[in-house]
């Protein structure tokens, strides 16, 4: 299997909305079909944003919203996680989701070289050392 090809599995998981993406350290929970991670949507929910705000702000239905939620608190330490190692306010988690969705984007037709120059930059932008 290619790198490519592994970069587009997305296994799903025992929330309808939520698959898992390939992440740098371990798979990271995302809205299905979206790009968006649960984490910053958590972060835009404790920064204090209604989960209908969310929902305006991200194009997302309520029930996209409400199942991350809902992934987040049966899986609280994977989530907390990724938000300490971010220590990161709304406008950051904004800025941060929508530069991982710009790498993520677009993935067919790279090539090896290019994918992981991707991967390179994803593993920088989310575990700066």
């Amino acid at each position: 299997m290619s790198i490519i090809e592994s970069a587009q599995i997305e296994p799903k998981t025992e929330h309808p909305h939520i698959v898992m993406r390939p992440g740098a350290r371990q798979p990271v929970a995302t809205i299905a079909g979206t790009g968006l991670d649960v984490w910053a949507i958590v972060g835009h929910y404790r920064s204090g944003l209604s989960p209908d705000e969310i929902a305006q702000k991200w194009a997302l239905s309520l029930a996209q919203v409400y199942d991350a939620l809902s992934y987040y608190y049966d899986h609280p330490q994977e989530i907390d996680a990724i938000l300490e190692r971010r220590d990161i306010g709304e406008a950051e988690a904004q800025s941060l989701q929508e530069r991982v969705s710009a790498l993520l984007a677009r993935r067919s037709g790279l090539s090896s070289s290019e994918v992981s120059a991707r991967v390179k930059a994803l593993q920088q932008l989310l575990f700066p050392e």
